[in-house]
């Protein structure tokens, strides 16, 4: 959303962005941030409730005629919304006792009501996959989906684009916070069995809490780093390959970033991105092939001479598509 932000400012769009605290802080003419009370972050349910009050007190007291009130959050006051993560709705999948909870109730109203309001006019999924269960979760908004809309990205300065076949030592990377849904676990027995034929293999992993995994790696004396949670812009540019064989991933900016570092990615099927990723960037497995076929997917791409093609656009790319959105609902809304 912050680069999303920039980009439509950087294009003469006035903003507002209401939130708690901003992450960053911004100078932009064009952009104008409203801070709310902050809030208890746990239970992420009620923050979440609770956010959604003030925004819709802020959008009630402050709001001109004239805006369009685009929603990346779980509120109820807005026209557009852009949906970046796993359906929640899912979870009606799951036997009924494990969905008894004020925690699951609450999340389903939210959700329900982020993409069935009166009010709403647009939904942007960003990714195909998401696409997919809104429209089998929410049949009764499926009007109102609209073709996805891919993340931008930033092309890294230090990138070639261009694997360099002469180093000795191959270095795979796993970026990934919520490692047990991304597939570490996975990936780690890939690169072990991967390491018997490629001995001078390091095992890269950025995002947990290294005393969170350390056990995952009680077999291994050598051969891999536990960075934590970090940038990846400095270690992406040194990787020769990403792996990524998560269980769900609603898009995957750290597949989009590494192959704009000119590293080839091997990922999961289960991955939003996973449209946008063709063999000129790296490959896609389904998480039922066996270990053998990941581990020579891997060697494949650790040895390939070609040049990484870049998934994804640029952020000024992302921003005109949604001006032009802009402009429909503002004609809808002044006809």
């Amino acid at each position: 959303m912050w680069e999303l932000t920039h980009a439509l400012a950087n294009s003469d769009v006035e903003v507002h962005i209401v939130c708690e605290q901003p992450l960053h802080t911004t100078t932009h003419n064009n952009i104008h941030v409203h801070t709310l009370d902050t809030l208890p972050p746990k239970p992420r349910w009620l923050s979440m409730l609770r956010f959604s009050h003030q925004v819709t007190k802020w959008v009630k007291n402050n709001a001109k005629q004239n805006f369009i009130i685009h929603s990346h959050e779980r509120t109820n006051v807005h026209h557009i919304t852009t949906f970046h993560s796993a359906v929640f709705a899912n979870i009606r999948q799951k036997p009924w006792w494990k969905r008894i909870s004020i925690r699951i109730a609450i999340w389903l109203y939210l959700e329900k009501r982020e993409l069935s309001g009166k009010q709403v006019q647009i939904i942007l999924p960003n990714s195909d996959l998401i696409k997919k269960e809104l429209s089998l979760a929410y049949p009764q908004s499926q009007k109102l989906l609209h073709k996805p809309a891919y993340p931008g990205s930033h092309p890294n300065a230090l990138s070639t684009n261009k694997p360099n076949t002469l180093d000795k030592t191959k270095i795979i990377i796993f970026i990934g916070q919520e490692w047990q849904r991304k597939g570490l676990e996975k990936a780690i027995l890939i690169v072990s069995e991967l390491k018997k034929t490629v001995p001078n293999t390091e095992f890269w992993v950025l995002g947990p809490k290294p005393t969170e995994i350390q056990h995952l790696f009680k077999d291994w004396n050598t051969g891999y780093q536990l960075l934590g949670w970090q940038e990846s812009s400095p270690y992406l540019p040194k990787a020769h390959l990403l792996i990524h064989p998560a269980l769900s991933e609603p898009y995957g900016m750290a597949i989009a970033e590494a192959s704009n570092a000119g590293v080839p990615v091997v990922i999961s099927n289960q991955c939003g991105i996973a449209k946008q990723v063709t063999l000129h960037s790296g490959q896609i497995l389904s998480l039922d092939q066996p270990l053998t076929d990941w581990v020579a997917a891997c060697t494949k791409q650790l040895h390939r001479t070609s040049p990484i093609k870049t998934i994804g656009h640029s952020w000024s790319t992302l921003a005109m598509q949604h001006i032009t959105l802009y402009h429909q609902l503002n004609k809808r809304k002044n006809p």
